[in-house]
């Protein structure tokens, strides 16, 4: 069931509202993982990750693909929503201090991504990886075609996720998914119109 553009919205903005929030979606945005295994990789107390796992999950933003007996309990074991990201549809309608505050922290998360990707190599390992950007010049007209493109292009990204996920759960080859930053930007400069 496709959710509406404010239900997207309100979620996220709830579920954004605590920076644990945000690097608990971000890594299950990777990987599976249970509140568990999140408190021992972010150092910090199972009872708070698992309140904010809960948040995350209450809001839609969280997948329950598995669960385990562990110690005479039930250790669940979550994935992030494909739709559970900042920049879709609904998360430009936000109030502007609450979109700037999760932009620079989103933008920061992808130059630390992007920082450790070419550290280790990983980054121009493959012959495929696209890694580009260009200063353009617009009118309003040329802006809404390349916002549109920015859309399907953001759309088709998405369906392809949902499709591989589809495959690595039929076949169960977690194993062979490729971890992965896809990233799309066009925005409004702060300088001066470049020269034609």
């Amino acid at each position: 069931m496709q959710k509406s553009t404010e239900t997207i919205d309100q979620r996220l903005v709830r579920a954004l509202a605590h920076p644990l929030r945000v690097q608990i979606l971000e890594i299950l945005t990777e990987r599976v993982a249970s509140p568990n295994r999140l408190s021992e990789q972010l150092g910090i107390g199972l009872t708070h990750v698992a309140y904010h796992t809960r948040a995350l999950d209450r809001w839609g933003c969280l997948e329950l693909v598995d669960t385990a007996q562990r110690r005479g309990a039930t250790e669940h074991f979550y994935t992030a929503q494909p739709d559970s990201f900042v920049g879709c549809r609904g998360w430009r309608t936000v109030p502007q201090p609450v979109r700037g505050g999760v932009t620079g922290a989103s933008l920061q998360t992808f130059m630390d991504k992007a920082v450790r990707a070419l550290q280790a190599g990983t980054i121009d390992g493959r012959e495929d990886t696209t890694f580009s950007w260009m200063p353009v010049r617009l009118d309003q007209q040329g802006w809404d075609e390349i916002s549109a493109i920015m859309q399907e292009a953001t759309d088709r990204a998405l369906d392809a996720q949902r499709r591989s996920r589809q495959r690595l759960a039929k076949h169960k080859s977690e194993g062979d998914a490729i971890s992965a930053v896809v990233g799309f930007a066009h925005f409004e400069t702060c300088g001066t119109a470049l020269e034609t």
